[in-house]
Order: C-alpha cells, then structure tokens, then sequence
C-alpha cells in the first residue's frame, strides 16, 4: 500500500500546488493576495520534507527531517498570517478550539466509558456514532461562531449591498454624493470617506463630497488625470490597500508604487475604490481606517467594488438629468433672448424718440437761455443761467450717450448670420471693445493692437466670438482694477495687449494684460465652473467667463485655448482658431 500511497501523495499535492501557482501568475505576482500565496508556496514545498520520512520505508537511509520541515512550515505559514492577514487568526483560533473540543468528546466519552465500565463493545459502537455525528456537530457549532464573529461585517455589507441598490432613484448629484459618504462612514464606522468626481471640462477629479476629515485637515480638493494614482487605477480596475502599497514599494522599491503611496498618505486613505462605467473611470472613493483598528478584508473589498459599481451608475445618471435640467434652462434663457431680440427693434424705436425729444428740449433750452442772457442784469440771474445752461449740456451729453448704448445693445441682441463665416479680425474686435464700453470706462486702461491688416479671415460665429473677447477685456479690465486696488502701486496704468499672426491654416492671438494675476494654486482650477478669482470689495465674479470661452473656441470653434499667468504681474491668454 506504500507504493500507492506515495504516487498519491505526489500527484494531489502537485496538483494542489499547480492550482496555487496559477492564481499567483492569474494575479500577476501583485498584491496581498500574491504574497499570501507565495509564502503558502514556499510552506509546501518545505512540508515536501517530511514526506522524505518514507524514503526509510524502502531501505534508503535518510535523516528524518519530517518534524523539522513540519516546524519549519509553521513558522512561514505564521509569518504570512502576521505580515499579509493570511487568515483572520480569531476564526482560525476559534475554528481549531471546536475542532479541539468536539473530536475530544468524539474520542474521550467512548474511551472513558470503556476504562470505566469496561464496556468496550459498547464503547466502539459509541465511537462509531460519534464519529459520525461529530462532522455534523463542528459544522453546527461553526455556523454559530461565525455568525457570531462576523455579525458587524456582515451587517454592514448587507447594509451597503441594500445601499447600492438604491442610489438609482436619487436624482440630484449633490445629494446623492453626499449620501454615499454618509452611509459609508456610518455603516463600516471608518474615520472618513471622500468622493472625487471627473470633471470633462478640466479633465480632473475634483473632490465633491466628504465625511468626517477632521478640523484643519489639508483637504487636497484636486486629483489630477495624469497623477500616479489616478493612472494605477486606470490600468488596473481594482481596489488599492495602502498598506499593501506601502510593503510592495518598500519590497521592489518601486518609484511608481512609491509615489502612489505618498499621495495615499496625504489623502488619509487606507483604500482607495474606482468607480467605473464601462472603461471610463467616473469617480475616485477614498476611505479611511476603520475605528476598530481592524482591516479590511477580501470579502469588504468585494462589497465596496460592487458599490462603486452602482454609484457609478447613479453618478451617471444625476448627471445625466443634471444635464438634462441645464439643457431646459440654457433653451428657456435663448427663448427669452430671442424674444427680447425680437422687441429690440420696437423698444430702440420708443427709447430713440423719447431720448431725441428731451435732447431737442435741453437745446432749445440752451438757445432760449442764450438769447435772453443779455437780458440778465443782475449776478445772481447771470449765475444762474450758467448753472441751468451746464445742466442741460449735461443732459444733452447724456442723451447722446443713452443713444448710443441702446444701439449697442440692439447690435448685440440681433442676430447675425446663421452658421459660421469669414470674420475680419479687426472688425470683431472693435466690435467686442465698444460692448465693453457699455460697461466700463475704456479710458480707464490702454488698449494696443500688434497686428497689421493683412491678416488672414477667421472661419467662425460672429456672434460667439465676439462675447469671447468680450469676456477676455472684461476679465482683464476687472484684474486690473483689482491690482490697483489691492497692491496700490504709484504709477500704475492698466494695459491690455493684443496680438495677432497667422500660424499655417490657423490664427494665434494673444491677449496679455497687466493685472493681478493669478496664484499657482489657481491655475488649474481657472476654467472650471463656478471658481472664481474676484475676491476683491469691488465686486465678485461668477467663475464662468472662463468656462464659456472655453466652451465657445473648443466645442464650437475647434481651437484652443491656454491660460498662463504670474500674480502679481499679469495674465497671458492664448487663443488659436482657424482660418477660411
């Protein structure tokens, strides 16, 4: 039976090791899993010692290393329980203490009743029905351990499972961001939870909602596209342990993983969970340490995928009627634009006669006080016919300044050609500076043109293009007025440089100011909607002049736009559109 024995040992122990060897390459060699696994390797083949006990069996001397290699696998398999949380120890001490207790009862009470009575024959068929119920028992008794060991984790997994389900039928993102932290933290009891969302426009994750950082925690409020972290997950769709990240760059010492652990750590985030729809990575879910001090097991990593998996979905969705609201609201205000364009015509007509009719009123006035001013005699009536002509100049000026912005305005609420044309640069231009002065006082700053007239025609929307530089001299108009405000520089002059030069088949144009500026840890935020850099007691800003020009050159136009800057010394927008 010996022979037998042996070529069974050996084929379903190389099976067994086949088996694991396959999971570790099916796993790349990478992560906890593959370190677990390794030294659960190693382990098998140090038992494979103690099989050589057998050797003796068949007349071949051997040193008997069966109870050191036996040791020796112990020590390894303890080594990864302690280093990689091969096994939760609790349920393996509490797993062998059944095993201990029932098989003692299994084998003693038949042992004890045949010493003490000498009942043997009964005693065997006492063993016998033991043995049998024994599996039975343990596996009873096991059930009742774990459901007892792992109550809270199976709670809460059942929780987040119910979770997940619902998220689809909340609508607003908001709300629906910041019940997903809620629930998280609450229900796994970790020290906080984060949620970074994509944004398209800025082609960043920005962080949305948050639960539970503490008071005067660093908030990195960005995570950048091209960032170690954001690209490890993009390639590997999977749950990352920083403590699995740190002890594999400490390992390899790996610069990457390295890298990826050093952002973990300014995150606080002791798993960091994608959330994808399809191959697009939506969201970044950042968790911190459990307050138990426990860590997370295989089963919770499961659980949390599953959940990102459906808040992407309803992330997607939010999004989705978001958008849908925006939609509504963007045709509702063109709609009431195109109405008040429609009106223009007729409101110009009645404001034009009523502005012409006190213009003639204050002249005649001024041409009535000038032929009986003669008449004055006394200083006081000479007085105050000076003081009256002044008033009715001013009036006259007045007018003549009233006229010239409602024909501004109706320049600007009219239509222009459908589609895109050839547009004359200086003409776009002049046209843009004089909606500006609409606004503001263009004497206030100098304007110089860097260009000649024989540049090439662009290929774009009138219309578009002119709220574009519209927003671009605004912009700088109010970054100007800021620096001369807040640093109160002697001298200062607010300038605005425009320049212009054909580059092949496009048209560069650079538009340079000499304004405040912006701060470093503005710059990637600039064309994201809603941030604003007006912090001034002048006025603040929307945060979307940016975000419309953007809009307007790349989605609309095909070009490009690049911001660049320095605070405190001014700003330098670069902007290129094709040419006819």
């Amino acid at each position: 039976a010996h022979p037998f024995y042996l070529i069974f040992l050996l084929i379903s122990s190389n099976h067994g090791a086949y088996l694991l060897a396959a999971e570790a390459i099916k796993q790349k060699w990478e992560g906890i899993r593959s370190q677990q696994i390794k030294f659960l390797l190693i382990g098998f083949f140090i038992y494979y010692f103690a099989a050589a006990d057998f050797l003796v069996n068949y007349g071949i001397e051997f040193y008997p290393l069966g109870v050191l290699a036996i040791l020796s696998c112990l020590v390894v398999s303890c080594y990864s329980i302690a280093k990689y949380r091969l096994v939760d120890i609790t349920i393996v001490v509490t797993k062998a203490g059944l095993i201990l207790t029932v098989y003692m009862l299994v084998l003693g009470i038949p042992f004890y009743v045949g010493f003490k009575y000498n009942y043997w024959q009964h005693s065997t068929w006492l063993m016998l029905v033991l043995a049998t119920s024994g599996p039975y028992v343990y596996m009873f008794f096991q059930k009742k351990a774990e459901d007892k060991l792992l109550q809270e984790q199976r709670s809460y997994q059942a929780t987040l499972r119910k979770a997940s389900l619902g998220m689809g039928r909340v609508k607003d993102l908001k709300r629906l961001l910041s019940l997903i932290v809620h629930v998280v933290t609450r229900t796994v009891k970790i020290e906080h939870c984060a949620i970074y969302l994509y944004h398209q426009e800025s082609n960043q994750y920005i962080l949305k909602a948050s639960k539970g950082l503490p008071k005067g925690h660093d908030v990195q409020s960005i995570l950048a596209s091209n960032s170690p972290l954001v690209t490890y997950l993009k390639s590997n769709n999977e749950v990352i342990d920083h403590e699995e990240i740190r002890q594999k760059a400490k390992e390899f010492s790996d610069t990457k993983l390295s890298s990826i652990e050093a952002i973990m750590r300014r995150l606080s985030g002791a798993l960091i969970i994608p959330s994808f729809i399809e191959d697009r990575l939506l969201a970044v879910i950042v968790l911190g340490k459990r307050k138990s001090g426990k860590h997370y097991s295989h089963d919770d990593m499961v659980v949390f995928s599953i959940l990102a998996n459906q808040s992407a979905l309803a992330i997607e969705n939010a999004q989705f009627y978001e958008d849908m609201k925006k939609t509504h609201k963007q045709l509702f205000e063109a709609e009431k634009m195109a109405t008040i364009g429609t009106m223009a015509d007729g409101l110009s007509h009645q404001i034009n006669n009523r502005l012409h009719a006190m213009g003639f009123i204050a002249g005649d006035a001024i041409d009535t006080l000038k032929i009986k001013e003669g008449k004055f005699k006394s200083k006081e009536a000479k007085e105050l016919s000076d003081e009256m002509k002044n008033a009715l100049l001013k009036i006259e000026d007045n007018v003549k300044r009233g006229g010239e912005i409602v024909g501004g305005l109706l320049k600007y609420t009219r239509k222009g050609k459908e589609g895109y044309e050839a547009i004359i640069f200086d003409k776009l231009l002049t046209a843009s500076i004089e909606m500006v002065g609409l606004k503001v006082k263009l004497s206030e700053f100098d304007i110089i043109k860097n260009y000649n007239g024989k540049l090439p025609k662009i290929n774009g929307n009138f219309t578009q293009l002119q709220e574009v530089f519209f927003n671009l001299i605004d912009n700088a108009y109010d970054a100007m007025c800021q620096r001369k405000v807040e640093l109160k520089e002697d001298g200062y002059r607010g300038q605005l440089s425009i320049s212009v030069q054909p580059v092949g088949r496009n048209i560069e144009i650079i538009v340079q100011d000499n304004g405040i500026g912006v701060k470093e840890k503005d710059k990637t935020k600039l064309f994201t909607p809603f941030f604003t850099t007006k912090h001034s007691k002048m006025k603040k800003g929307t945060g979307l002049g940016l975000y419309v020009i953007r809009q307007l050159i790349e989605r609309n136009h095909n070009g490009q736009v690049e911001f660049s800057g320095k605070y405190k010394e001014g700003a330098t927008t670069r902007i290129v559109l094709p040419v006819v």
